[in-house]
């Protein structure tokens, strides 16, 4: 949580390849595993809802929202 608290600080800052970059080691972290509990669920929810909100052409943004969709849509 404490790493997509400090990616949303990032993003909020106008830094958003920074903010997605910030996230990738969560992803390789978990790689495989189901999204953790509901409070992280919304930690994720938060910064992907921002992220598209404040950078939706931006190419870090597209590509970071491929890849949660990937990980994390249900099939």
């Amino acid at each position: 949580m404490t790493t997509v608290d400090l990616a949303l600080a990032q993003l909020h800052q106008g830094d958003v390849e920074q903010a997605c970059a910030t996230t990738e080691d969560v992803f390789g972290l978990m790689s495989g595993s189901p999204l953790p509990g509901a409070a992280c669920g919304y930690c994720w929810g938060d910064f992907y809802r921002d992220l598209l909100t404040l950078a939706p052409s931006a190419r870090a943004a597209r590509e970071w929202a491929d890849h949660y969709r990937s990980e994390w849509s249900p099939a």
